[in-house]
């Protein structure tokens, strides 16, 4: 998995303030065939969010586990703004209203002839503020009202009549442009006494009889992600599991013969752990054959201790990076109840308390 596929995966619960994968570096971890990430959120609920939905859960074939780590420095933009709340920030297509107003949902622009409706329409339509990407043109912006602020109307005036050819200067004429809307906006939010860096969100008239305007949130990305946005984005197919295979008939007598001749030895078990985890695609079918071999009463103490062992050790590795490892696990967890039910019968029928001993 990259860092790319890990922000499409968390992106989904929240924009994402930092991303960053440990790859192995030494011998030793690469042997793990697992590897460990940190991901950050813009806001905790997110990452309380992603936690719930994907903790113990299957991506790319392999489970993932999760916790809290230590808190991180938040950065002003997310590295990773996820598709469904992109739009949030987007700014609404041109409507041929004053300031690109969006008329209600059904509502549709009128001619201004048309007086009594048009001003219908225009009251009850909304002005959406977007904060422009542009860091160049943000600034200019922010610069523009420091001087309209402190000189007045006047020096408006004078710098539309002097920048009338300079396209960077275009939101001051072009009034149904987004960034002279948010020009306008700004402006007024800082004469009405807003903080250039708090100001009201709440809708409200600039002018009488004029629409409502809607002011950008403050850092959006900061407040965590809008509960329809996230259900939006879960609503998104999830790459499907992976299909559990089926051994051939040479894989299935491969691997009786491993367990009818495996021994408590270590390497043994070993050999016989690689040869499941190496067939993992079919672990369901290898659970259910070690299972069966167990409930056989005849088979020799020794063996049976095998292949426990062997149940143990594919449960302490089934949390490697091998794809479909870890279906081994809830394959037996459905059935280790079973398992030492018939191993427990097996022990009950054990004639002599020494050999009863032994086998404990």
């Amino acid at each position: 998995m990259t860092e790319q596929e890990l922000c499409e995966e968390f992106g989904r619960f929240g924009p994402l303030a930092s991303v960053k994968i440990m790859w192995p570096r030494s011998q030793e971890e690469r042997l793990r065939r697992r590897n460990c990430g940190f991901v950050a959120f813009m806001n905790r609920k997110d990452g309380e969010r992603a936690i719930k939905t994907l903790n113990g859960t299957e991506v790319m074939g392999f489970e993932m586990k999760m916790g809290w780590g230590k808190a991180v420095p938040i950065p002003p933009h997310p590295v990773y703004i996820p598709p469904a709340m992109v739009e949030l920030t987007l700014p609404p297509p041109p409507s041929g209203l004053p300031f690109n107003a969006q008329p209600k949902e059904g509502g549709r622009p009128l001619p201004p002839s048309h007086t009594p409706q048009f001003d219908k329409i225009l009251s009850s339509a909304v002005v959406k503020v977007v904060i422009p990407t542009e860091r160049n043109l943000l600034s200019l912006i922010h610069r523009m009202i420091e001087f309209v602020v402190r000189e007045g109307p006047m020096f408006e005036a004078m710098i539309m009549n002097r920048e009338l050819n300079n396209p960077m200067f275009r939101f001051l004429f072009e009034n149904q442009s987004p960034a002279h809307v948010y020009y306008r906006w700004r402006l007024f939010s800082i004469l009405q006494g807003d903080h250039p860096n708090k100001w009201r969100t709440q809708e409200f008239r600039m002018f009488k009889g004029g629409s409502l305007w809607k002011p950008p949130p403050m850092n959006p990305y900061l407040q965590g992600m809008p509960e329809e946005l996230v259900e939006k984005a879960s609503a998104s197919p999830l790459p499907e599991e992976p299909k559990k295979g089926a051994l051939s008939d040479n894989q299935r007598d491969k691997l009786e013969d491993v367990l009818r001749n495996l021994t408590p030895e270590r390497t043994a078990i070993a050999e016989a752990m690689i040869y499941c985890m190496e067939h993992a695609e079919a672990a369901q079918e290898i659970v259910d054959c070690i299972a069966e071999s167990l409930s056989i009463v005849q088979t020799p103490l020794h063996k049976k201790v095998a292949r426990l062992y062997l149940i143990s050790d594919i449960l302490h590795n089934c949390s490697v990076r091998v794809a479909n490892a870890s279906f081994f696990r809830k394959g037996f967890q459905a059935k280790l109840p079973d398992i030492f039910k018939d191993v427990h019968d097996c022990f009950s029928a054990i004639e002599g308390r020494l050999k009863a001993e032994q086998f404990k």
